[in-house]
């Protein structure tokens, strides 16, 4: 089984926002802030993103991988939405 498209998470994404009352984010920063808010309300064990400091021990490699993915997934969203 394929795993959901991008319109399918979107899509979840409203009707949970619609179930549970809340507005569907209309910017990335208002999004980080409902995600973080959710997350802190059902005692989500992580830190925040803006809490974990950043390794210096050879992440660079790391980050270069994460921008490739990240790169790789906007242009999926792209492809998807178009």
């Amino acid at each position: 089984m394929s795993p959901p498209t991008v319109r399918k998470i979107y899509a979840l994404a409203a009707a949970l926002c619609e179930r549970s009352g809340e507005e569907f984010p209309a910017t990335p920063e208002v999004a980080s802030e409902l995600i973080e808010r959710l997350r802190a309300e059902n005692g989500h064990p992580a830190p925040r993103l803006q809490d974990v400091s950043l390794r210096d021990d050879g992440s660079r490699r790391a980050v270069r991988g994460t921008r490739k993915l990240a790169r790789a997934i906007a242009a999926e969203v792209a492809r998807e939405l178009a």
